[in-house]
C-alpha cells in the first residue's frame, strides 16, 4: 500500500507532464539537429523533428487542461444566465441560473431602490412631524389669544375663542372656537349664540 502512495505523485507527474516534456524535447532536439548544419540531414530531420514537436505540444496543453477541467465539468454544469442570457457554470442540481455580473447590478439596484424608499418615507415623516408641531404651536399661541364671552353658545367649545375679521358668506360672524375649527355663528332672538362649520366650496 506504501509503495503504491508513493508511485501515485510520479505516476500523476507524468501522466500531467508526460507528453509536454517529450514534445519540448523533440522541439529543441529539431533546433539543435538544425543548428549542427549537416548536409541534408539537419534539414530533413531537424524541421520533421521541430514540427512533431510544436504539434505535440500543442496536443499536450490541451490534454492537460482537459485533464484539471474535468473534476469541474463532473460536478457543474452550464445555463443561460435568467438576466442577460450569458453562459455561466453552475451546480448540477441547479436548474436556474444569474451569473455574478447580474447579481451584482440586481444587488445594487435592491439597495438603491431601498434607500430611495428609506428617504421618501423619511422625508415624509419628517414634513408631517414638522407640519404637525407648526399646527400645535399655532392652536396654543390662538389659544393663549382666546376671549370667553358671556352668554349661551352651541356648542359650547365656541364660548371662548377669537372673531375673525372676515365675515362667513351668509353674512355670520366668523369665529375661531376653542377646538382649533372656523365657525360661523349668528345670535338668535332669545340671545344664544348657534355656531356651525361653514360649507365647503
Amino acid at each position: 500500500m506504501d509503495e503504491e502512495v508513493k508511485k501515485k505523485p510520479i505516476i500523476s507527474f507524468f501522466e500531467d507532464f508526460g507528453l509536454m516534456i517529450l514534445s519540448i524535447t523533440l522541439f529543441l532536439g529539431g533546433v539543435y539537429i538544425l543548428a549542427l548544419k549537416i548536409a541534408f540531414w539537419s534539414l530533413f530531420l531537424g524541421i520533421a523533428s521541430i514540427q512533431i514537436g510544436i504539434v505535440l505540444i500543442i496536443l499536450a496543453f490541451d490534454a492537460l487542461i482537459k485533464r484539471k477541467t474535468k473534476p469541474i465539468t463532473e460536478d457543474y454544469q452550464s445555463l443561460n444566465c435568467l438576466v442577460c442570457r450569458k453562459n455561466t457554470f453552475v451546480p448540477k442540481y441547479q436548474t436556474v441560473a444569474i451569473c455574478d455580473e447580474c447579481k451584482v447590478r440586481v444587488a445594487n439596484t435592491f439597495k438603491a431602490a431601498v434607500f430611495t424608499v428609506f428617504t421618501l418615507v423619511t422625508l415624509t415623516a419628517a414634513l408631517g412631524l414638522v407640519k404637525q408641531n407648526q399646527d400645535f404651536r399655532r392652536r396654543a399661541a390662538e389659544k393663549g389669544n382666546l376671549v370667553c364671552e358671556a352668554g349661551e353658545w352651541e356648542p359650547n367649545e365656541c364660548q371662548c375663542g377669537v372673531w375673525e375679521a372676515t365675515a362667513c358668506e351668509s353674512g355670520e360672524f366668523a369665529r375661531l372656537c376653542s377646538d382649533g375649527r372656523n365657525y360661523c355663528c349668528q345670535q338668535e332672538d332669545s340671545g344664544k349664540w348657534k355656531c356651525f362649520t361653514p360649507t365647503p366650496k
